[in-house]
């Protein structure tokens, strides 16, 4: 396998806790944080689930985590900014200490090896996933089914049709008319006001079948971000533009941190694409952190603060005291920095090619190496379109 060169700067090391260049008006407003309820049975792994993609804990810490005693809150900044809720396995609705429509999605973390109990846990999720919808018919719904690699793949695939196919059972049996009070507009007594809730919530549920070991808990949490992604629609068509013009095979935006795709072209992909470009993805930024930097260098020791002042010190740039609008992470970054960069030849025709597109947001691109071979120019300035349009999307949004 061949590899090229790489070259890098602005890149984070992806290792610290502090938030990224979040202005201090809005340190403690969670406000414009995407909301993300997880909840589940005890010891279904609710915790591991979250800290290996989000907080980079390595998946062999996982047996010496605690039991979670109380709502822990993580604070995670992408594309799109996010509070996940790690709650214990006691949990229940009315200890939020917010309304539930402020959560965008509760995902359900269930133990697959635990056949004796599963149905236990499928019942206090459907009441808990009924009685949210019905507060919020606007949450989304994911459930994942945790723990897979301790099971063959003969008996993993028999629990986890097993799985669906009681959650659905469950769903058309709950007694709807229980929970009256949390919808006292419906008419519980209507047969079609029931088969529409029933029906809804079946087609909203989302199943994963995930494990700390591999890429298939990121790929689940992907499709919980992608349905958070009020901008998805308008990010997909521009990498479509992308690869379109560029004679590419496949595109995906990818969170660096986590390694969880954010969005993709949507042409010809399969999951078995996707875990191969996200493991390639994982692999290469292991050893990231071994490229020196690159910076730019101001001519006679000048640099940006000096440029911004005049003899007196006072700042010559006026627009910070005009604009009294919160910045995101894209109006801190330098367009003309260099980035990280590289490409891989896979197979003697496959190439796949890596732009940090953003400090925070890597391009993975499939291609044919004799097309990156000959039209790797034009790529790379169509690139400088893309780059452009997902950050006017960033500041719309």
């Amino acid at each position: 396998m061949a590899t090229n060169g790489t070259k890098q700067a602005g890149t984070p090391s992806g290792e610290s806790s502090k938030a990224r260049t979040t202005p201090s008006t809005r340190a403690n407003d969670d406000s414009h944080r995407q909301k993300i309820l997880v909840v589940g049975w005890r010891k279904a792994g609710k915790t591991s689930c979250i800290k290996t993609v989000f907080q980079q804990v390595p998946a062999r810490e996982v047996p010496y985590f605690g039991v979670t005693q109380k709502i822990e809150k993580i604070n995670y900044d992408s594309i799109v900014p996010l509070q996940i809720w790690d709650t214990p396995s006691n949990f229940e609705l009315d200890q939020l200490e917010v309304p539930l429509s402020t959560f965008s999605t509760i995902v359900y973390v269930l133990d697959m090896q635990q056949d004796d109990s599963y149905h236990e846990s499928i019942l206090k999720f459907v009441h808990l996933m009924v009685r949210a919808y019905l507060v919020n018919p606007n949450l989304r719904f994911s459930m994942f089914i945790h723990k897979a690699e301790v099971l063959s793949e003969d008996y993993r695939g028999e629990n986890y049709a097993e799985i669906q196919r009681a959650t659905s059972e469950e769903i058309e049996d709950f007694p709807y008319k229980t929970l009256h009070s949390y919808a006292p507009n419906l008419d519980f007594e209507d047969p079609s006001t029931i088969s529409l809730i029933i029906n809804q919530l079946i087609s909203e549920v989302k199943f994963s079948m995930t494990s700390v070991h591999d890429v298939s808990l990121r790929d689940a949490w992907s499709r919980v971000i992608q349905g958070s992604m009020e901008m998805l629609a308008a990010v997909e068509s521009l990498l479509l533009d992308f690869t379109s013009h560029s004679s590419a095979d496949n595109s995906f935006l990818f969170d660096i941190r986590s390694g969880v795709i954010l969005a993709t072209d949507n042409r010809h992909r399969t999951d078995d694409l996707s875990e191969q470009v996200t493991e390639y993805l994982s692999s290469f930024l292991q050893f990231r952190e071994l490229y020196k930097p690159l910076t730019s260098q101001k001519p006679n020791g000048v640099n940006d603060k000096d440029e911004r002042q005049d003899t007196n010190g006072a700042e010559v740039d006026g627009e910070a005291d005009e604009d009294d609008e919160p910045r995101g992470w894209w109006d801190e970054e330098d367009p003309e920095e260099p980035w990280m960069t590289q490409s891989t030849r896979l197979l003697p025709n496959t190439t796949l090619a890596l732009w940090q597109f953003t400090p925070y947001l890597a391009l993975v691109v499939l291609l044919r190496t004799e097309t990156w071979q000959t039209r790797r120019g034009t790529i790379e300035y169509n690139l400088t379109f893309l780059r452009q349009g997902v950050r006017e999307i960033l500041q719309v949004i």
